[in-house]
């Protein structure tokens, strides 16, 4: 009887670390992607973009980096942004993983402080120009908001003294045009709630396995 109820209980238990070392593994990795969403508005417009991208127009999207991305000089991170996704009214560019630039560089001086991401971008081309890159650039003149080049999260809009966005776009001739901007919000994207509870879950079950394990023993020794 013992046995039966030794086993059933193993039976319970040993699934559940293995999905508590899933889980554990899964939010390791997940804990390493960091993500932002941000919105803004349109101050400058290139003359060749100005019947697609009114001043009047809206600035909305997210990106995700991953902060273990090792180093490849100071405070620069060749291949650290995972997802892009920019959206000016109705149109949308998302991060071009084939393109040759995707960049977060740091920097931290007495005389200012920058945190600026770039990459490529993807999206339909306009009057024969195509979206090239997207930028990002948090700026404080004071350099008080950054006081190391780690890769981590960027700086809170209230720490900066600046704050700029740019869209490029080029022709086949290599002509650049462009449309760019200031945030009005950069705002963390927490961990999904379900997962959270999916690994609470786990770890009540092995919690309960335990016990089990324990009151089997104590039985035992009685």
């Amino acid at each position: 009887m013992q046995k039966n109820k030794q086993s059933t209980i193993k039976g319970l238990f040993l699934p559940a670390i293995a999905l508590c070392s899933l889980f554990v593994t899964g939010n390791v990795a997940q804990a390493a992607l960091v993500s932002y969403s941000f919105t803004g508005g349109v101050s400058n417009v290139s003359r060749a973009l100005k019947s697609t991208f009114p001043l009047s127009s809206t600035m909305s999207g997210s990106f995700q980096f991953y902060d273990a991305t090792p180093s490849s000089g100071t405070g620069r991170y060749l291949g650290a942004v995972q997802n892009l996704s920019l959206k000016i009214g109705s149109y949308t560019v998302n991060l071009d993983p084939a393109g040759s630039t995707n960049v977060i560089r740091i920097t931290d001086t007495p005389s200012g402080d920058l945190w600026r991401l770039r990459t490529s971008v993807t999206g339909a081309s306009i009057g024969g120009f195509s979206p090239e890159h997207f930028r990002l650039d948090l700026a404080d003149e004071d350099g008080g908001a950054i006081t190391e080049t780690t890769l981590k999260h960027p700086p809170s809009l209230g720490s900066l003294t600046s704050t700029h966005w740019r869209l490029v776009f080029k022709d086949i001739d290599g002509k650049t045009v462009r449309i760019q901007g200031a945030l009005n919000s950069l705002t963390a994207v927490p961990l999904p709630a379900a997962v959270l509870l999916f690994g609470a879950g786990l770890i009540s079950l092995v919690g309960l396995g335990a016990g089990g394990l324990r009151n089997l023993r104590g039985t035992r020794q009685a």
